[in-house]
């Protein structure tokens, strides 16, 4: 069991500070599965050239796996559901979790320490609409991915950057859109996408990281020399971490946004 750090004083007196002491939610053992039995054929991956294919009907061939891609870049994708969870929830959440770092940490107790919005003002600006809120914004962020803790820059874009279409956002195509480029001084360059539709109980959640990526000048890059591939292991790490932190916000969240969706 991982050990979590003490909360200070001031910490302790944070109404949601009680979230922290909870015991993190069981990665289902279909999931336990899919990490132990190794990497998904790279043919069944979701190209980055190909995201838009994300708001087609259906679901694609394998939505919970992780590979190397021909190219060398790494790639994973995580379904999760997520009951009595709405879309804006979800777009809350994002908005509310990187404002005060205890909110960051009792998403995952085990492996988050802060998440700093750079942006405050739009954040809070009440005519900025909750799903924009995001959007256009950065964060500074430090957790533990599996291989250590580090700080990571985290700037989310406005869908169209990514070349979604973002009328599409909030429709039954696409219930909501969360999509950004991870920065490490000490790892590779990863754009994800964290898209969200409508269930008959809530919301699922389709995470998608390609890792190797980043943006320049308006445009996605690959951004690993060509003959080089990402280590298998960070793509692995990285998926049971995204199955971790989001079965975990999915049995929580609901509460919380009930308790604090007017607190900012």
């Amino acid at each position: 069991m991982v050990e979590r750090q003490e909360l200070s004083e001031k910490e302790r007196k944070f109404s949601y500070s009680k979230y922290y002491d909870l015991p993190m939610t069981e990665i289902s053992e279909e999931k336990k599965h899919i990490i132990q039995r190794g990497p998904m054929s790279p043919m069944d991956g979701l190209p980055i050239e190909k995201r838009t294919e994300l708001f087609l009907p259906g679901y694609q061939k394998v939505e919970t796996g992780y590979c190397i891609m021909a190219d060398g870049t790494g790639y994973l994708a995580n379904l999760t559901k997520m009951p009595g969870v709405t879309s804006e929830m979800f777009e809350w959440w994002f908005a509310w979790h990187a404002l005060e770092d205890l909110r960051y940490r009792i998403w995952d107790p085990e492996d988050h320490f802060y998440a700093r919005q750079q942006n405050l003002e739009k954040v809070l600006d009440p005519k900025v609409p909750m799903r924009e809120k995001t959007w256009g914004t950065t964060h500074l962020i430090m957790e533990n991915v599996g291989m250590g803790a580090s700080e990571l820059t985290l700037k989310f874009f406005y869908p169209s950057e990514l070349g979604f279409d973002e009328s599409k956002v909030g429709t039954k195509d696409c219930a909501a859109l969360i999509s950004a480029m991870g920065h490490s001084p000490v790892a590779v360059n990863a754009i994800m996408t964290h898209f969200v539709r409508e269930t008959e109980d809530g919301v699922e959640l389709r995470s998608r990281f390609w890792i190797g990526y980043g943006m320049e000048n308006g445009n996605v890059i690959k951004v690993i020399p060509d003959g080089v591939e990402v280590p298998v292991v960070v793509a692995r790490s990285l998926l049971n971490h995204c199955m971790k932190e989001f079965t975990h916000l999915a049995a929580i969240l609901p509460q919380i946004y009930k308790e604090n969706k007017d607190r900012w």
